[in-house]
């Protein structure tokens, strides 16, 4: 997927005086341009925007002089009106040149350049073509056109930085930029530039659908151009994680304020949600080539976090990122090679790092169990039911040594109180548990009567004093990110009267949503490729992954 995909939809939404005639000048200087004169509200210039000088591959210097119009040129759009492009081109070409331009400059070859941020239509090629004609008939002058598939090229050479972004938040993006040494930094930096763009004002919500839905596309395109700038510093400045975050969370903050604005099942939003999505994809790609041989490296990934809470930390993360995007490919086409090849990278991460195997935090059951629905969404039941079957069993050692259980806080210092100093005892953080009611509805939907036994009869009774939790959410978990709530709001969580006796009883208490939670087709990704986002939220937010998600994997039961 081409950053240049991004950058059209950016384009497409410019539509103020202020904004494409504002980045023009400034991509031609970056050209190389002399740039004589700008845009001026209401000072007429004969047709021409913009003028300028350049030198050509011979060194001999010509004249261009732009003429601005704005999206798709059709038929009234070219002839039609005040503003019709065929009467600014002529006027350019008789008035301008012939009065206007300065006298040192009109001995010298003159390029009359129309340019828009839209197509050309195939039903003024004719006329196009005539104007043309008719422009060369003037000595030394000839038309040329730039529209959306010539300027995005451009710009993406010559002048692609946070002198795009022509809109407020611009400082945060340059403050991101300028902290991509410290991946935390530009992160925060980044989220505060997104907010700045879905900033709607107050009199939109009284205007008309169409009005409404320009702005909308727009704020959308104007946060993923400044994520496609943070991506080209970030890989300029050998740091590719903070553009990797910050992807994730713009995925999900288009998204919720979609929902919000009722935009979420359009069509033009769907086809720059898809372009930023895959783009997100392709970025992941990158960066796990950069960062995977140390992954894939026990002793590397040690040296760099030789603490057990740190390492495990460092561990999950990746897992859960890698397993999120196996499953982000799952939903695209011809993904078959690349998708075998994650699943076997995944498999040797979780083999490499045994210790691992059990999470230090209980959150990390997150990670965990996107791990296991990537696999089973590869068709690789077996080894996720290996796994699941390897947690149990190291659980169950946890449990009767009193080492090494999960720490329920999901604080650092509790884990490092309990795991590295000794000061707390081993049950002082394990009251609660999601760990063990997500590895019997995995173990459940696997088909797994075996594990479950296990949980049932063997962990469950050690559980004295340990509250077994599931949680699920209600539809307010699409629009939770950039919102002022908290994740303790947006669901239900209860305590579970503990594993049930097969697994069909087991997956369908699993899948029972609490009083007060939502259904599957409640939310607006149901039924969408978008419900992916389900595992994104629960990554970047920390919430357990819902059962209902984790079914859509489940391995088909026997003939």
């Amino acid at each position: 997927m081409s950053i240049q995909l991004v950058l059209a939809h950016y384009l497409a939404g410019l539509r103020e005086r202020d904004e494409l005639d504002a980045l023009l000048p400034d991509l031609l200087k970056a050209m190389g341009h002399s740039v004589l004169s700008r845009p001026q509200i209401g000072v007429s210039e004969a047709g021409v925007d913009v003028l300028s000088t350049k030198e050509d591959e011979n060194g001999a210097v010509e004249v261009f002089l732009f003429v601005i119009k704005f999206g798709d040129i059709g038929r009234d759009d070219f002839y039609v009106g005040s503003q019709a492009v065929e009467p600014s081109i002529r006027q350019a070409n008789n008035d301008f040149v012939r009065n206007r331009l300065p006298e040192p400059l009109r001995a010298l070859r003159k390029r009359i350049v129309l340019i828009t941020n839209g197509v050309r239509k195939k039903e003024i090629e004719a006329g196009f073509s005539a104007l043309s004609e008719a422009v060369a008939e003037n000595p030394q002058c000839s038309l040329d056109f730039w529209g959306i598939d010539q300027l995005t090229p451009l710009i993406e050479q010559y002048l692609f930085d946070e002198t795009l972004l022509l809109s407020k938040g611009k400082s945060d993006l340059r403050a991101a930029l300028a902290g991509l040494e410290e991946s935390n930094t530009a992160i925060h930096r980044f989220v505060r530039f997104v907010e700045s763009c879905f900033v709607a004002a107050e009199e939109e919500s009284a205007q008309g659908k169409s009005t409404r839905k320009k702005k909308f596309l727009k704020r959308c395109a104007t946060a993923s151009m400044g994520w496609a700038v943070l991506l080209v510093w970030g890989q300029s400045e050998g740091n590719l994680k903070p553009g990797v975050v910050a992807g994730e969370y713009l995925a999900l903050r288009m998204w919720a304020e979609a929902v919000k604005t009722g935009f979420s099942a359009d069509e033009a939003f769907i086809e720059r949600f898809e372009a930023m999505m895959g783009l997100q994809a392709k970025t992941l790609i990158e960066y796990f080539e950069k960062v995977m041989p140390h992954l894939r490296s026990r002793r590397a990934v040690l040296a760099y976090r030789p603490e057990r809470p740190l390492y495990a930390e460092l561990v999950f993360e990746e897992l859960g990122r890698l397993a999120t995007l196996l499953l982000l490919l799952q939903r695209m086409p011809e993904q078959d090679e690349l998708r075998t090849n994650i699943r076997k990278h995944l498999l040797y991460i979780v083999n490499e790092h045994t210790g691992c195997r059990l999470p230090v935090y209980d959150g990390q059951t997150i990670d965990l169990t996107l791990l296991l629905v990537a696999l089973m969404g590869e068709s690789d039941w077996d080894n996720a039911q290996r796994i699941v079957s390897d947690v149990t069993n190291r659980l169950h050692h946890a449990l009767r040594t009193g080492s090494n259980l999960p720490v329920d806080t999901d604080l650092l210092e509790d884990a490092v109180a309990l795991n590295v100093i000794g000061e707390s005892e081993p049950r002082d953080f394990f009251e609660t548990s999601s760990l063990i009611p997500a590895l019997a509805t995995v173990a459940a939907l696997l088909g797994d009567d075996e594990t479950l036994k296990h949980l049932r009869d063997d962990i469950q009774p050690l559980l004295q004093g340990t509250t077994l939790e599931r949680w699920f959410p209600d539809t307010s978990l699409e629009t939770l990110t950039g919102s002022r709530q908290r994740v303790q709001e947006v669901g239900v969580s209860r305590a579970i009267a503990g594993v049930r006796a097969t697994v069909s009883e087991e997956a369908e208490a699993s899948l029972k949503p609490f009083k007060g939670a939502a259904v599957p087709t409640d939310f607006k990704w149901h039924g969408t490729p978008w419900m992916i986002l389900v595992a994104l939220s629960a990554r970047i937010h920390r919430h357990p992954v819902p059962t209902w998600f984790l079914a859509e994997y489940a391995r088909p039961a026997p003939a």
